[in-house]
């Protein structure tokens, strides 16, 4: 349940910037139990720009040490609560709080009813290795269909009643076939949760279980209330299959949030908002197959993964949408409520706001013959790899989990390429180390930026290979930018006066920026974020605007490829955030920066968005840029394999290395800067 406990934990943000909280906490991937913290600058312990967590009243964790494990989607609290069970006992204890399933250990309470427990479960069917347990089954639900131990055929549930299960599997092999799966309720987010599974339509928990879900259709309504959920080390695969999920509205005591006891909605500052999400990956080592199916959602994330370590998603020949283009079909939040006249969302004309999937804590998520259709984002990386690809009719492909070990095998029908529409941005990604590979004909549309990479507090890195792909966009093909959840400020105090729920739990609703392009020098970040492009024509600019508003700029290195042309300019930046008008003033000049300071002051006088709230989180990412270098924002580009580089506007680079056979074409008119050496009306070729 989503409601307000005195015990929070956090009076600061954790790790690199206050605001690491925002959008998954700010720690590395996970820390092995034992071992030091990472070495570095966390900023002062108070919490006003980074620093460490603190106890109630200044208090430490216990011993000093700080909990081990990953951080979440969230933010806020570690991901999953505290290793070992919170408040069942702090971290290493190995405990788990009463009723407690999974590994999310945040959800127990001292309540002996399912109001106020995340851990009261009340299933249809509830099956555990020992069979169907007749105590725990409320078996009255199920209007038809044969069940056992082992399998269920032909089941219908047709329950609105809010917090209930559907079918619930604890740490045994299962099948679930031909079903009808219903639980459409109106959930406001009190007594359902997607961290624990209350309120699943099928859930699935521990290392043992093995759970296949076919030829069945599973709808669900309300907030947090998924059809697919899966812990601490599950199997669970889908095929041949419909899950559609709608959402709700939100209780009008509700605060946007990044702690996991109260969370029922993304993070605002992502740039996203809605209270559904198809499905919720947790814990360490599990797993999901989605084959031969369709999964969607209203709005937040259509496939999710949040805390936990070592999970994997495989998704084949499968569509993931979603929905919920018009918002005001479904009110976000009661009337009343911090985010109740939420603006429409003017971004999202085809689809809903979200993801298709989250990556983090190390996950690997490979998509093959897939649709993606989303109104933010593809994906969100945090912390793990995805790989887009193509299937081959007649090959048989192995769907591993993360250790490697095949958990399905899939034999392709077709030949079939990936394709992604975001109506917004292509990728995002904003802390730890992440890899992303886009191959075999796969074709991704934004109306935007296609990569947009938030940089500069948490030495977050993204390794792209893109390959024979088709890659359309709004003019910027890279964007780098500092990561805005942290010059947001992160959560708010105590005393704030928008503040109605507990202190620091909850984040600052609102965004400043200071007026006009930044143009001083910034400080340096050692990571770097590296691109490689190959076989295939590739349009829209490239910047790198890191450092652009207080905080550290990093490199980025581009690579062009075999059998690749590049058509547009690259550029460090600096950047600001536009209004909607004026991310369209933007993309109606080819997404090109500036040149001209008085242009670009002229402009941000106009469009830049200043002053962000929460009800136009839409906002978020959006930015126009000026040709300039920071002293940090460095970026090295490279040419091989007979690779051309059309230079379209000013560029602005560190170094260029141009191999056998390369060419970069430089027309009249156009000025190519590298390392303060201008190039125009050239053709620049390598000579021995």
């Amino acid at each position: 349940m989503k409601w307000i406990l005195a015990l929070i934990l956090c009076t600061a943000m954790m790790i690199f910037s206050l605001a690491a909280l925002a959008e998954q906490g700010g720690m590395p991937p996970q820390i092995p139990d034992g071992q030091q913290m990472p070495s570095g600058d966390f900023g002062p312990s108070d919490g006003s720009q980074g620093g460490m967590p603190q106890m109630p009243d200044g208090q430490g964790f216990p011993d000093g040490q700080m909990p081990s494990g990953d951080f979440g989607e969230s933010g806020g609290f570690p991901a999953g609560g505290f290793p070992g069970g919170f408040p069942g006992g702090f971290p290493g204890s190995g405990e788990k709080a009463e009723g407690q399933l999974g590994s999310w250990s945040m959800g127990g309470t001292d309540a002996a009813t399912p109001e106020g427990n995340d851990y009261g479960y009340d299933a249809a069917l509830y099956v555990t290795a020992d069979g169907v347990n007749a105590e725990k089954s409320a078996t009255d639900r199920l209007a038809a269909g044969a069940y056992d131990g082992t399998a269920a055929d032909g089941i219908v549930i047709d329950d609105s009643e809010t917090g209930h299960n559907g079918v619930l599997v604890v740490g045994t092999e299962y099948t679930v076939s031909n079903a009808k799966i219903d639980l459409v309720t109106a959930a406001d987010g009190t007594d359902t949760c997607d961290f624990s599974g209350k309120g699943a339509a099928i859930a699935v928990y521990g290392s043992e279980a093995k759970v296949t879900v076919k030829e069945s259709a599973v709808h669900t309504a309300g907030v947090a209330v998924t059809p697919l959920f899966a812990d601490d080390g599950a199997v669970l695969t889908v095929k041949n299959s419909t899950m559609q999920s709608d959402g709700g509205t939100l209780y009008s005591g509700y605060l946007n949030t990044p702690t996991q006891n109260l969370m029922v909605a993304p993070p605002w500052i992502l740039g996203i908002m809605g209270t559904s999400r198809c499905s919720n990956l947790m814990g360490n080592n599990t797993t999901m197959n989605v084959i031969d199916s369709s999964a969607s959602a209203g709005a937040w994330a259509v496939l999710s993964t949040d805390s936990g370590t070592n999970m994997a998603l495989n998704v084949y020949n499968s569509s993931l949408t979603l929905n919920n283009a018009d918002e005001s079909k479904i009110p976000l939040q009661a009337e009343g409520g911090q985010i109740s006249e939420t603006l429409d969302n003017l971004y999202t004309e085809n689809y809903g706001s979200g993801y298709g999937t989250f990556v983090i804590g190390s996950a690997a998520e490979t998509f093959a013959g897939v649709e993606i259709n989303t109104g933010t984002y593809a994906a969100i990386f945090n912390g793990g790899s995805a790989t887009y690809g193509g299937l081959e009719a007649g090959k048989t492909y192995e769907l591993k989990n993360a250790a490697g070990e095949t958990t399905e095998t899939y034999e392709a029908q077709e030949t079939k390429a990936s394709k992604i529409h975001s109506d917004t941005f292509g990728f995002m990604a904003m802390q730890n180390a992440n890899v992303l590979n886009i191959g075999e004909g796969t074709s991704v549309e934004s109306g935007y930026a296609t990569f947009l990479v938030k940089t500069g507090y948490g030495r977050e890195t993204l390794t792209a290979s893109v390959d024979n792909a088709k890659i359309t966009n709004g003019g910027v093909l890279i964007q780098l930018m500092d990561n805005d959840d942290a010059t947001n400020g992160g959560m708010m105090s105590t005393n704030d006066p928008l503040n109605t729920n507990g202190g620091v739990q909850n984040f600052i609703p609102y965004h400043n920026e200071k007026e006009g392009f930044r143009t001083e020098t910034a400080g340096s970040d050692s990571a770097k974020q590296v691109f490689t492009f190959t076989n295939g024509s590739y349009s829209g600019n490239i910047y790198n605007a890191s450092g652009s508003d207080g905080l550290n700029g990093v490199t980025l290195d581009v690579t062009f490829g075999e059998n690749t042309e590049y058509t547009g300019a690259i550029a460090s930046t600096a950047a600001i955030h536009v209004t909607y008008e004026g991310s369209k003033a933007v993309k109606e000049n080819g997404g090109l920066a500036f040149d001209d300071a008085e242009a670009a002051d002229d402009f941000a006088t106009q469009y830049q968005n200043t002053y962000v709230t929460i009800n136009e989180y839409w906002s978020i990412g959006h930015v126009a840029n000026l040709v300039n270098s920071n002293g940090s924002n460095k970026i090295n580009v490279t040419l091989s394999d007979g690779a051309v580089w059309n230079v379209t506007a000013t560029s602005l680079i560190e170094s260029l290395t141009v191999g056998e056979g390369c060419k970069v074409v430089v027309p009249e008119g156009v000025t190519l800067t590298v390392n303060g050496e201008a190039f125009t009306g050239c053709v620049l070729e390598k000579t021995e």
